[in-house]
């Protein structure tokens, strides 16, 4: 079993959700809850290191009602979700970091422990899910340390997530051995367009 106190938990929430007529995706309500206290909840089932990676100044007056979470700005400021990561395991107390989009409405721990298990079997820098045959680097295990390389890309003017693990020991894990292991694929699903946000409330939509 992993230890709660030795990973951390960065949500990044400083994107400008263009797409979704620049709404904040975090405070967007599924199910009744707003999806960053969803990510919340379950960020406190496996770590008491929440941190909350944003620059809007009303969802850092949002954060502070909620105990244990950290809201801090990214040090660079506009480079999307690469400075955010950066940011993030900057932060981070534990050796480990989930990193996670605000955008994702049905993160899972369990999951995460998962991801931890294999990471620990292979020193690796990251574990990665695939799921259909793509990458969900912000459902993530990075090692705290990791941030380094990412501040060594940002300062070399790279802004592309995936440029982060081009020379990294890192690992991806596919949805058919996630599935294999009781794991649903739902924890991947995003929100960034209103249709999906229409469906995400759909009666239709399975939840966990």
């Amino acid at each position: 079993m992993m230890n709660m106190m030795a990973i951390s938990v960065a949500i990044l929430a400083g994107g400008q959700g263009r797409r979704m007529g620049g709404l904040n995706k975090a405070l967007l309500s599924v199910r009744g809850d707003t999806i960053i206290e969803r990510q919340l909840r379950e960020a406190r089932k496996v770590s008491d290191d929440i941190i909350v990676v944003c620059q809007n100044e009303d969802m850092t007056r949002y954060l502070s009602a909620f105990e244990t979470v950290r809201s801090i700005p990214d040090q660079y400021i506009g480079e999307g979700p690469l400075a955010g990561v950066h940011a993030g395991l900057s932060a981070a107390t534990h050796p480990f970091v989930w990193v996670l989009g605000c955008d994702m409405p049905y993160p899972d721990f369990k999951v995460v422990r998962y991801l931890i298990e294999r990471m620990q079997k292979g020193a690796y820098d990251a574990v990665i899910p695939y799921i259909g045959g793509r990458p969900q680097p912000l459902h993530a295990i990075y090692r705290k340390e990791f941030g380094a390389v990412a501040g060594q890309k940002l300062r070399a003017g790279e802004r592309k997530l995936m440029a982060l693990f081009d020379q990294a020991n890192w690992l991806g894990i596919e949805e058919q051995e996630l599935t294999a292991n009781g794991f649903s694929s739902i924890f991947s699903d995003d929100i960034d367009t209103p249709e999906q946000y229409a469906n995400a409330n759909s009666p239709m939509t399975d939840d966990r």
